[in-house]
């Protein structure tokens, strides 16, 4: 069983997105990095938590601990700062696959463009 790929825009608007999602992703890697090195300051910081009836509950919920990717359990907050860098990684290396992957069809495409061409008796 064969199948085949149909792209029904073109493979320039493809390799816009593609880009556009890594640059998504990089942007996004770049922000938080200083957005969680904000908050990692304000959870130290005296005053920013002081312990009263609502931060009590909230810290439950902050420092509860969660199951984490590979095994094992981290604390939420830690989970959290751990994992949002990793969405931005994932976003560039996805725009990245994409924008590979339509330059190898651009490039298979034409070949067998060729080779049609060639066994129809035209070069």
């Amino acid at each position: 069983m064969s199948s085949f790929v149909e792209i029904r825009t073109s493979v320039a608007d493809i390799l816009g997105i593609a880009n556009r999602l890594r640059f998504a992703g990089q942007s996004m890697s770049t922000t938080m990095d200083g957005k969680l090195q904000a908050i990692t300051a304000l959870e130290v910081a005296p005053g920013t938590l002081p312990p009263d009836e609502f931060t009590v509950e909230f810290l439950k919920t902050y420092h509860k601990s969660v199951e984490v990717a590979g095994g094992g359990g981290q604390q939420m907050n830690e989970a959290v700062k751990t994992t949002v860098p990793q969405l931005g990684e994932a976003m560039d290396k996805l725009g990245a696959y994409v924008a590979d992957a339509m330059w190898s069809y651009t490039g298979t495409d034409d070949d067998n463009a060729t080779d049609i061409d060639r066994a129809g008796g035209r070069r």
